[in-house]
């Protein structure tokens, strides 16, 4: 997949898988978090993935946060039915876990510079899988720094552990990996409302458990930058990134098929465009081309672009909708790559500034293509499908406490049928910050 190993110095910044697969990102576009006022406190932060996870980098001096959610998913291991499950020596699909997570965070602000450090203890445990509990730790600082009134940029280091995602690690063991990444960059204003700039990145990820020794990389990257920011609050920015990496434990015989390098260009043009208070349309639009080492029919270049709209119905309801395509590498001996297609429909609807739900739609359709050329054949080649749904509700029961619950349904089918699976999950979270 493409490395995320930059963002846009002066947007938001979501942490996000830096490693080498074969499925994708959430999509960029993704809903406002604020709608009025009163509720910006409890509504603009800038959530993970997952509804129910309590934000680093919360902005407000120091802090300590403290959680505690329990889940119960019904198909943990995303197995395509019982018969799986039997067939893998497991007492059965479904599981509850609980998850405390005790974060710490400090911010300074000094002469125009901005410094912040955040570190966040994870600790899983699981009723039936006890050999998938483990302990999570992310730390991540940044000094966000400006020179005088045309440059500003940022230098953040950060390091993260958590659990690959069974939907697509298909094993039943833990695989707990860690990330690490270190990023530096500036912008300069050429002229007002222009910017340049260029940022460059390096990391890797490992598996201490040595549960995924083949998916471990080191990687690396350089972006550089033109973005035209004017004051109506549209945001144009046209970036070209250098890519490269490399897996330290892929065999390098002469009779082995695994790739050990590779190096990636994208060029690729992103667009937030204001239509009217509360309303906007965002489009990315891009090439990327991956060249290999050691087997050139590897090699693919391809297209990938969203599009996506949010409106502001009332003050209080917003509906969005994002349409995206995607073209990523695949891992297997049949298909070099992947290409994604995907719809998403989002709302969120005040209640109140201190009641709130969050629900989306989503589609999704993988079709693994080309030929890397080693030998092996297949009548058709695999193509997965899935429809996920979810809901999430944000009661702020007091300004330092909150209560989340959210219900999430997929359902995923495959040409491959072990590959095929739904599954839902019910979690609630009570969210403390001090």
């Amino acid at each position: 997949m493409a490395l995320h190993v930059s963002t846009m110095l002066g947007e938001p910044r979501r942490p996000g898988p830096l490693f080498e697969s074969d499925e994708l990102d959430p999509p960029y576009l993704e809903l406002s978090r604020a709608l009025s006022d009163d509720s910006a406190k409890v509504a603009a932060e800038d959530r993970g993935s997952d509804p129910i996870d309590l934000p680093l980098g919360k902005g407000i001096g120091s802090r300590i946060s403290v959680s505690e959610t329990l889940a119960y998913d019904s198909n943990l291991f995303r197995l395509s039915g019982a018969a799986a499950a039997t067939a893998a020596g497991l007492k059965g699909m479904g599981d509850w876990n609980s998850t405390t997570k005790l974060g710490l965070g400090l911010e300074k602000y000094y002469a125009g510079q901005q410094f912040t450090l955040d570190y966040e203890l994870a600790v899983s445990r699981y009723r039936e899988f006890g050999f998938l509990d483990n302990n999570a730790n992310s730390l991540v600082g940044r000094w966000r720094w400006t020179a005088g009134p045309d440059w500003k940029g940022e230098l953040s280091a950060e390091q993260r552990e958590a659990t690959d995602d069974f939907a697509y690690y298909r094993q039943q063991q833990r695989s707990l990996g860690v990330t690490r990444q270190f990023t530096a960059g500036g912008f300069y204003q050429v002229a007002p409302d222009w910017f340049v700039g260029a940022q460059v990145g390096q990391g890797s990820r490992r598996y201490p458990d040595g549960s995924r020794p083949s998916n471990e990389i080191d990687f690396a990257g350089f972006d550089a930058v033109l973005r035209y920011a004017p004051a109506s609050g549209a945001v144009v920015a046209v970036t070209r990134r250098r890519a490269q990496g490399q897996y330290p434990n892929a065999p390098v015989t002469v009779t082995g098929l695994s790739e050990s390098r590779f190096e990636q260009d994208e060029f690729f043009a992103e667009a937030t465009l204001p239509l009217r208070s509360g309303t906007r349309l965002l489009a990315r639009l891009g090439t990327v081309s991956r060249s290999y080492q050691r087997f050139p029919q590897n090699n693919y270049t391809g297209h990938n672009g969203s599009v996506g709209f949010e409106w502001r119905v009332t003050p209080r309801t917003l509906i969005s909708t994002t349409l995206r395509h995607d073209v990523e590498p695949a891992q297997d001996f049949v298909s070099n790559y992947v290409a994604v297609k995907g719809l998403r429909f989002g709302a969120v609807w005040e209640y109140s500034p201190k009641l709130r739900v969050d629900s989306r739609l989503e589609w999704r359709d993988a079709q693994y293509r080309g030929d890397p050329g080693f030998g092996v054949s297949t009548a058709s080649q695999r193509e997965d499908k899935g429809v996920l749904a979810a809901v999430a509700g944000t009661w702020q029961l007091t300004p330092r406490t909150r209560w989340i619950t959210s219900l999430t349904r997929e359902r995923r089918t495959s040409t491959e049928a072990a590959q095929s699976f739904n599954y839902w999950t019910l979690a609630g979270s009570l969210q403390w910050v001090f």
